[in-house]
């Protein structure tokens, strides 16, 4: 499997600069990449990560969508703010 939205990597790092309301209960995570990365011509360093499934938390390595923005999201759930580009479906995330 090579997901595009990986141009070719295993992964990225960023920095949890915040949550904001998620689709459902579970907050949003925004993650500030290090680099710019650039998906089906939109090009930013903002993810937007939200849990995938009912009674996920953040700990341990949990599945999520991913959102690429290339601006600064607004603390508002996905459907009352502007939305960026969704770029996966089954990422996992691994904090430390």
């Amino acid at each position: 499997m090579d997901p595009k939205w990986l141009c070719g990597g295993t992964g990225y790092q960023g920095v949890v600069q915040r949550f904001i309301p998620g689709q459902n209960d579970a907050p949003a995570m925004v993650v500030g990449l290090d680099h710019h990365i650039t998906v089906d011509g939109v090009t930013g360093h903002i993810l937007v990560l939200e849990l995938r499934h009912v009674g996920a938390t953040w700990s341990g390595r949990p599945s999520v969508h991913v959102e690429l923005c290339d601006f600064e999201p607004e603390s508002k759930a996905w459907q009352q703010r502007r939305q960026g580009a969704w770029v996966e479906s089954h990422a996992s995330v691994v904090t430390v």
